[in-house]
């Protein structure tokens, strides 16, 4: 019998893991299949049930429950801790336990870009989940992060970063500025979440977005990459821990980037 694996969050028909992990099934002849569980707030509690009982054997976590889902788990690792977001799950010698596979998964694409972050100005656009990855990787990398949001005295004691608003972005310049909201994602494509002259002023930019592949803030920067990347690697940074495992993550990137 397979074992069920799937992605919590809510309107995430658009979600490329389905795809991403049951070609990773096939590819390993891994007895398993990837569900989206779509679920509104109230209903969370119905999939981390089934992760107890192993009618399920684990779970991704996506927009909006990244945070949400911590207060159901009885250990949540360090780098999830530090980030303050999950977004893996696994059911273990009866305890459940959240990981955060987008620090990986970022890490991953700053490398594969060939990024030196050290000292330098680093602009995050977004404060949700996700982003709070991106800006641990940066703090590690000893980059310099700023958060840019659009209430930023709301959130000015939750980071411990410079945070600014999307005005005062207008007269500032840096290394690499990364897309870290929904704004451009399909259908709305033809959506930036700043005006497209500003990345002009960055040498580099990610937007983690990755339908479209290149999305209008990638079509205006200097040099960009997608989330694509990302996603594939924080995906098989999940199987790793669900299969106790290490998998070469180019090769189903490069798989994958045919489809």
């Amino acid at each position: 019998m397979k074992k069920i694996y799937g992605l919590l969050g809510r309107n995430i028909n658009y979600s490329f893991s389905p795809l991403l992990h049951n070609h990773f099934f096939n590819k390993y002849k891994i007895s398993g299949t990837y569900e989206l569980f779509n679920r509104e707030p109230e209903n969370i509690e119905e999939i981390i049930h089934k992760l107890k009982n192993k009618e399920i054997a684990g779970i991704n976590v996506t927009i909006p429950y990244k945070e949400e889902v911590i207060k159901y788990l009885d250990i949540v690792t360090p780098e999830a801790k530090a980030i303050g977001a999950v977004n893996t799950v696994v059911f273990e010698n009866n305890k459940l336990i959240g990981y955060n596979t987008d620090y990986f998964g970022f890490l991953e694409s700053v490398k594969k870009m060939n990024l030196h972050c050290e000292n330098k100005e680093i602009y995050i656009l977004g404060t949700g989940g996700a982003s709070k990855a991106v800006l641990k990787v940066i703090e590690d990398l000893k980059g310099i992060p700023i958060l840019v949001s659009r209430t930023p005295d709301k959130i000015k004691n939750s980071f411990p970063c410079e945070i600014i608003d999307y005005e005062l972005l207008k007269s500032r310049k840096g290394y690499l500025i990364i897309n870290c909201t929904p704004v451009g994602t399909y259908p709305e494509i033809d959506k930036c979440p700043i005006p497209t002259k500003l990345l002009e002023n960055f040498d580099f930019a990610i937007d983690l977005i990755y339908n479209p592949r290149v999305t209008k803030f990638l079509k205006h920067c200097k040099k960009g990459m997608n989330g694509f990347y990302m996603l594939v690697a924080q995906g098989i940074k999940a199987q790793e821990i669900w299969q106790k495992k290490t998998f070469n993550l180019d090769d189903i990137y490069e798989e994958l980037e045919k489809k």
